[in-house]
């Protein structure tokens, strides 16, 4: 099952208005999209104009606008975000609530390679037999409190662990705290990392790739448990933030390397 992400879409939008503005085909993969939240005003920054100022023999501010302006004309992508430039030549890219909330789900529905949902939890599959190796207390600590409060929030009955969460009881979908946000872009990052793997061979950091993913994620569930309360808030606010920690829990397992085994924290 793919998994489409926001910078994903953004990359082919702007390879598209480039191309319609400046009669210049550039892969999509070759347009950097960084995640900046919550460091500027908006969650994506791009240095694409400035990467092909000189190319098309043109200032990049210019080319910034152009593509900003371009990318507004069109409802199905300005629906969806606003790209603003700024600076030398930079863009940035502020996703709409909406937007969000949809990859939300599509985040939450999405099944990476060799994950499986079993009886109310993501589960991995590509576990090798060779000894296993307890992850990181960062980690174990991250993970073991995902499982606990999808169990609590099953016991309180806002989580039926046969299935996934149903959106259509979900009246409120915005975010409202910047500690979700980041733990949501951290997952879009585990999650734009897991499609490059599956669609370009290893390279050389790789381990260390997953290291450092798996570490930014567990550090931005532990400062968004520490500060997001789940029970005892509004029910909307509490589904969001369950939203939030299944897909934590699993992409925290999808990460792991074949050798690290969570099972014992399920």
């Amino acid at each position: 099952m793919k998994f489409t992400s926001p910078s994903q879409a953004i990359q082919m939008a702007i390879a598209d208005a480039i191309k319609a503005i400046f009669q210049t085909a550039i892969a999509p993969k070759e347009i950097s999209i960084t995640a900046c939240y919550p460091k500027y005003a908006a969650h994506y920054t791009s240095a694409i104009a400035l990467a092909i100022s000189q190319r098309l023999n043109n200032k990049a501010i210019n080319i910034a606008e152009a593509i900003a302006q371009t990318c507004s004309q069109n409802p199905e992508i300005s629906s969806q975000w606003q790209l603003h430039a700024f600076g030398k030549g930079w863009l940035n890219i502020v996703l709409s609530d909406q937007y969000i909330f949809t990859n939300l789900l599509a985040l939450e529905s999405w099944q990476p390679y060799g994950m499986n949902y079993d009886q109310g939890f993501w589960q991995n599959n590509r576990i090798s037999n060779h000894t296993m190796l307890s992850p990181p207390p960062v980690l174990q600590y991250a993970y073991a409190r995902c499982c606990a409060l999808i169990r609590l929030a099953y016991r309180e009955n806002l989580l039926l662990p046969s299935i996934l969460i149903d959106s259509s009881i979900i009246t409120n979908a915005i975010f409202t705290e910047p500690l979700e946000i980041s733990l949501y872009m951290q997952n879009l990052a585990i999650a734009d990392f897991l499609n490059r793997e599956q669609e370009h061979s290893l390279v050389s950091d790789h381990a260390l790739s997953r290291s450092k993913l798996s570490q930014a994620l567990a550090k931005s569930f532990l400062d968004f448990y520490d500060h997001c309360r789940i029970f005892g808030v509004d029910r909307d606010i509490a589904l969001r933030r369950l939203l939030l920690i299944r897909i934590t829990q699993k992409l925290l397992l999808a990460i792991a390397p074949t050798n690290i085994s969570y099972s014992m924290y399920l």
